[in-house]
């Protein structure tokens, strides 16, 4: 049986193949430098790395609920706006609202979740 820290994995990686092919069909645009510049292989193992790390960092402190995920999901939404940690996603914060922003960073914080009761 695959562990939540593993679906989290699977989430972030098969997650941004979707952005991915969203970006190609012409929907979040703003994505479209951070593709550019990375890749398409480097972007999936980023994306399925860093859900893993927040997965890690969470499991420290907090059990698995769906509130206090979204929420994680939200403040760290939050904190990459704010600090631009990755500067090749100012043209997605830069298109996209505060609201759809930390909705889209609460959605792949539940998934692993959602995907781990049901399978």
């Amino acid at each position: 049986m695959i562990s939540v820290l593993g679906l989290a994995g699977l989430t972030g990686f098969f997650g941004d193949m979707l952005l991915q092919g969203m970006v190609h069909l012409g929907f979040q645009r703003g994505l479209v430098q951070y593709f550019k510049q990375h890749g398409r292989p480097e972007s999936t193992c980023i994306a399925a790395g860093m859900l893993s790390v927040f997965f890690v960092f969470y499991s420290l402190f907090l059990p698995y609920n769906y509130l206090y995920l979204a929420v994680y999901g939200v403040l760290l939404d939050l904190v990459f706006r704010k600090t631009m940690v990755f500067s090749s996603l100012k043209g997605y914060y830069a298109n996209i609202s505060y609201f759809w922003s930390a909705f889209w960073g609460a959605i792949p914080m539940m998934v692993p979740l959602f995907l781990f009761q049901f399978i």
